[in-house]
């Protein structure tokens, strides 16, 4: 019986085929960016989770019995190399991170009057003048208001039903069924739920998602693995039916991104079709299947309706609609990533694993 620790080439070839896989996935993740403009702070979040179990993994491999000392010498390398890229993308998910929340402060400074609207101009002083400050309005002049897009609120309009409706099937399935994922779909569904707005089409923009969110739900609690995989769950790791403050920060972040993306068609403003399905695409390539030992089951469920929607966003009878999938899109990959990123949620994929 051979050692489970000793080097076999075999085992080799898998640990390389993984790395490929994630030197791809690096590269598409660089392309995407640079093509996008923008950075995705999860994504970066969910490469290092699965950056650094490869890296461990490549690492066990230079200490196994029977080693060669060309390939160990050779692995090392490999292993420094996962080491420096590393130890590089935190900063750069601290970076996006702040590169998102910029435009929201300035917005903020505007409204408290901590910021002057008047851009200051090299060589010239920001005093304002006599003149300046003491504008009379024209006669008959009448404000204009900013059209808005949408706006969100504290507490969550389940105009639908579908918050109760998931709420209770959790809470029916909590004594058998680990609950923590189907709990981490709930609050993806009361966040889309607390956005507001005086758009035709904001009914499609909540419900839309929210069915896709309904159905992620109760296939994790009602079908095949998800069922069986929850319940087995359970009897090894104690019940989780709620979300710490970092997993529900992500989770608000991707819905603020979907409106966000949703904004012209929100305000029923022209919006580029092809774009959008094209961002649409983008998303979907890079979508996050983590590490080799993640269960691959449940997340190939996500990997379906992501697929689902992005066909819907191509085939939709109306340009909004076709804009709407291919943000929902967007939205399932980013939830996918955020997902990756949180040590519980991977925790628990891993756990699953047979």
């Amino acid at each position: 019986m051979s050692d489970s620790s000793s080097f076999h080439f075999e085992d080799l070839i898998d640990r390389m085929l993984l790395l490929v896989t994630l030197n791809s996935t690096l590269i598409h993740f660089l392309l995407s960016s640079q093509v996008e403009g923008s950075i995705d702070p999860d994504r970066v979040d969910s490469l290092t989770q699965g950056l650094l179990r490869t890296r461990k993994w490549m690492e066990e491999a230079t200490t196994m019995k029977g080693i060669p000392p060309s390939t160990q010498n050779i692995l090392s390398l490999i292993v420094k190399r996962l080491s420096q890229v590393e130890s590089l993308l935190p900063k750069l998910s601290d970076k996006a991170k702040q590169a998102e929340q910029t435009p929201a402060q300035e917005i903020l400074s505007f409204l408290d009057g901590t910021k002057s609207a008047a851009v200051a101009q090299p060589g010239k002083s920001s005093t304002p003048t006599t003149v300046e400050t003491d504008l009379v309005p024209l006669v008959g002049g009448t404000e204009v208001k900013p059209v808005e897009a949408y706006r969100k609120v504290d507490v969550e309009d389940d105009q639908f039903g579908l918050i109760g409706q998931i709420q209770r099937q959790i809470q029916q399935y909590s004594a058998r069924c680990h609950v923590m994922l189907p709990t981490w779909w709930l609050e993806v569904l009361r966040e889309i739920h607390r956005y507001k707005s005086e758009s035709p089409y904001l009914g499609d923009v909540i419900e839309l998602p929210s069915r896709i969110m309904v159905k992620i739900t109760k296939g994790l609690l009602t079908e095949a693995p998800g069922a069986r995989l929850l319940q087995d769950l359970l009897k090894s790791r104690q019940q989780e039916n709620y979300l710490n403050a970092s997993e529900q920060e992500r989770i608000e972040r991707a819905v603020s991104k979907y409106f966000q993306g949703l904004e012209g068609i929100l305000k029923e403003n022209d919006v580029n079709v092809k774009d959008k399905i094209l961002e649409a695409q983008t998303a979907f390539d890079g979508f996050g299947w983590g590490g080799p030992e993640l269960e691959k089951r449940l997340i190939k469920r996500i990997n379906q309706e992501c697929q689902e929607a992005l066909q819907s966003a191509e085939s939709a009878s109306d340009k909004p609609r076709q804009v709407i999938y291919a943000e929902i899109t967007k939205l399932l990959c980013k939830l996918q990533h955020a997902m990756l990123a949180e040590p519980r949620p991977r925790e628990i994929l891993a756990q699953m694993k047979p």
